[in-house]
């Protein structure tokens, strides 16, 4: 065998490596994600965001931080409502309890 063969799959080797351990890490990052979500019992929202009632911006799946960042900076680009909708994920089904802020 020559250099060339043996370099060649030990790169190929490495390359499926890499992208198996990228897999592993994002789905552990998804699975951790979740299990503190239940454990901390936070929830997760959806949020519509409208200006003269028009929707600029559909966000969805945000946690109680991020959530309360958004509410705290749209006052700087005009928002006149915001409707909030909680995702329950509790019996692996997704009901939703809506609240709306108008401004």
């Amino acid at each position: 065998m020559n250099k060339m063969f043996i370099f060649g799959q030990i790169s190929k080797t490495l390359g499926y490596l890499a992208v198996g351990l990228s897999s592993i890490i994002r789905i552990s990052g998804s699975v951790t994600r979740y299990v503190g979500d239940q454990i901390s019992n936070t929830g997760r929202y959806d949020l519509n965001i409208m200006v003269d009632g028009a929707t600029i911006k559909d966000i969805k799946n945000q946690s109680a931080a991020q959530l309360s960042k958004i509410l705290q900076n749209m006052n700087d680009f005009g928002v006149t409502e915001v409707t909030i909708t909680k995702i329950e994920r509790n019996k692996n089904d997704v009901q939703s309890n809506t609240a709306s802020k108008t401004k």
